[in-house]
Order: C-alpha cells, then structure tokens, then sequence
C-alpha cells in the first residue's frame, strides 16, 4: 500500500512564486524552476510543483509534472557544468528536452547543442541526427574549411607548388 506523507512545501511554494512573478525568458524559468525542486529531497517534490504552478497559473501551459520533471533533470544533468550550461539557455525548450531525453555522453549533448545553436535546427532535424549518431560521422572541432570538397583539394595543389 502507497501511503502519501503531508510534507511541507510552503518554502518552496514561496520560491517558486517569486520566480513566476520576476520577468524572465522560459529557459531561465525553467532552469530556476528546476534548481527550487532539486533542494528538495522528497520524491514527490517535483510532483508538488507541477500541482501547485498549475494550480496557480491556469493559464500557462508547461507544468505537467512530467515537464517539472524534466525542469529538475536539467539542473541536475548541467548544474555542475556551467559552460554548458550557457549552451542550454541557447536553445529552445523542446530541443533541451530531446537531447537530455536521448541517451548521450557529456560531449555528445555539447556536441548536440552547439549545431543546435548554429543550424536553428527543428525538433525532427535534431531527432534525425541523434538516430543516424551524427556526432560520430563529424568532429565538433572540424571546422567548414578543412571539410573535403572539390574546391579546397584543387586550391590546396595549387599552394603545393
């Protein structure tokens, strides 16, 4: 039998009013968010925060308890990285979502983030190069001018000479 302990959440509640209330872009109400629910130790604080911001904003879509969920995970998963970190508040919502959804090393979701930024990819592009292991095919440091194409293998024999 599940049986649910009353926690008080009144802190946190109180954390999370004053970040709804301050004028931010989404990402860094979703990072905030997330850092608010990651001080928490209880399993169910993520869940308390969905209900509460929903029920206390109607009118904002976003905080199921699922997407909670994630605002916590994306703290956990780039809190301790904060040059990563500034890559993340680069990109949409939906994008961090899927590349923190995928199974992907560090260097990877870096990898996965910066053509994100570079490219203003859609969910499905970013969908399509984490299934084909796009990262694998093409190293993040290579830069456009050392990629082979017809036009850098002939100006590169005429400098031979």
């Amino acid at each position: 039998m599940n049986i649910r302990k009353e926690m008080d959440y009144s802190t946190m509640f109180a954390a999370l009013e004053a970040v709804m209330e301050a004028d931010m872009p989404q990402m860094e109400l979703y990072r905030r968010i997330g850092e608010i629910i990651c001080k928490r130790t209880e399993k169910g604080a993520a869940v308390a925060a969905a209900k509460y911001l929903a029920e206390k904003y109607p009118e904002m879509a976003g905080f199921s308890p699922r997407n909670v969920r994630r605002m916590r995970d994306l703290r956990r998963m780039y809190g301790d990285t904060p040059e990563l970190l500034a890559e993340v508040m680069l990109v949409s919502w939906t994008q961090n979502v899927v590349i923190m959804e995928a199974k992907l090393t560090t260097d990877e979701r870096r990898w996965y983030l910066l053509k994100a930024v570079e490219g203003s990819l859609s969910k499905t592009e970013l969908l399509q190069m984490i299934e084909s292991a796009a990262h694998s095919e093409i190293p993040l440091d290579e830069s456009r001018q050392d990629w082979y194409t017809k036009e850098n293998d002939e100006f590169s024999e005429k400098n031979q000479y």
